[in-house]
């Protein structure tokens, strides 16, 4: 039996990341995650300069990353653009991509460097929970007891958790994912662009862009289907020609896109973190940045109180409470920019072109939104 203060359930970026940073306090930590090693995931994940602030915090900054200086805004057969650089927020970047694989490999190591375990073919079975501490018992025999059990596993285990729910809605829509090589350098532009059928965006990643098309399941499915210069000719037809010429694409692939958020992010013992307590759409990449502020008011808490209160009612609640504006004020301007830009019976098309001319006319409004897009919400 393993005793803790944090068993923490999920290696991926959030979990981690949390482990990093409780690394500098005199904390019993345990990281459990039940594939048997870490990803080799190529997808590109899109991270805020705030979330480079933390992960460098955490020592953990992986090598490779892609600067996004500027993001260039437009909606399809209809009026209006913005572009928001970098210098709105008096920054050098807005954010950075990265793959999956580099994120979690530069964490992994900096998890094994603090002396911290992480314990991989650990899949949780079951969860016992009292006043006093969680229980945990994991298909490969190993039991561990902490004070705080954490749960950054994708939502994986929550239903093992009384209290805990998911709150779930379906867009309708399916993403698109692939490497598309253009005819001149991106010099570090993002694009989002908004069409009848759901938001597309290209992301800088090294020398080439990362696709993110939505469209309905049969749309998306015919896309991922067809021959190389069919899929680039029809590619070029919806989004034009700013970011010049298309001439290669590569790993396509696919997946639905909805909506879920967890009820509370605490229960008896417990604290959800990341996509465990909320999965977002991806239109303008706020999912895992919104992860690891959860990370992030976590670890500054836990850095904060007593061990002896490690856990209890009052530390999560003032975890729960550290969360709720920004976290739901996240989900809501997901969730909005989906509706509005993607439904013309909310916003007619002129209405969406007048708003987007006049942020782009108004300076402190990009300001505004930039600083939100990196650092979310202030707490109250």
């Amino acid at each position: 039996m393993l005793r803790l203060d944090v068993a923490i359930v999920g290696a991926g970026p959030a979990g981690a990341a949390l482990a990093t940073l409780l690394a500098r306090h005199s904390l019993a930590v345990g990281l459990f995650e039940a594939r048997t090693a870490p990803a080799s995931d190529a997808r590109t994940l899109a991270l805020s300069y705030g979330s480079r602030e933390l992960l460098e915090e955490a020592g953990a900054w992986p090598e490779g990353a892609t600067s996004i200086t500027s993001i260039h805004v437009s909606q399809r057969g209809g009026p209006g653009r913005t572009v928001i650089d970098a210098t709105d927020a008096r920054l050098p970047a807005l954010g950075y991509t990265v793959s999956y694989a580099a994120l979690e490999a530069a964490l992994v190591a900096r998890v094994r460097e603090a002396g911290i375990p992480i314990h991989y073919g650990a899949s949780c079975e079951d969860i016992a929970l009292d006043p006093e501490r969680a229980r945990l018992r994991f298909a490969s025999g190993l039991e561990a007891e902490a004070k705080l059990l954490v749960l950054a596993d994708g939502g994986a285990n929550a239903s093992r958790v009384p209290g805990l729910a998911f709150q779930e809605k379906d867009y309708g829509q399916w993403a698109l994912v692939a490497a598309v090589h253009a005819d001149r350098p991106h010099e570090g532009r993002a694009y989002e662009r908004f069409t009848p059928e759901g938001p597309m965006a290209l992301l800088p990643v090294e020398a080439r862009y990362g696709l993110v098309w939505t469209g309905t399941a049969e749309e998306t499915k015919r896309r991922v289907a067809l021959e190389e210069q069919a899929f680039l000719a029809e590619l070029q037809a919806c989004f034009g020609d700013r970011a010049g010429r298309f001439l290669r694409v590569a790993t396509r692939a696919s997946f639905p896109l909805r909506l879920r958020a967890i009820n509370t992010p605490v229960a008896a013992r417990t604290a959800v973190i990341g996509n465990a307590a909320q999965a977002l759409h991806p239109i303008a990449g706020q999912g895992l940045n919104l992860g690891l502020r959860d990370v992030a008011s976590l670890a500054a808490i836990l850095g904060s109180v007593p061990a002896a209160t490690v856990g209890d009612a009052a530390m999560l609640e003032r975890y729960r409470e550290s969360r709720r504006r920004d976290a739901g004020r996240g989900i809501a301007f997901t969730d909005t920019l989906v509706s509005v830009f993607g439904d013309g019976r909310r916003l007619p098309t002129w209405g969406r072109g007048l708003g987007l001319a006049l942020l782009d006319a108004f300076p402190p409004a990009r300001r505004w939104l930039a600083d939100r897009m990196i650092y979310g919400a202030p707490a109250p």
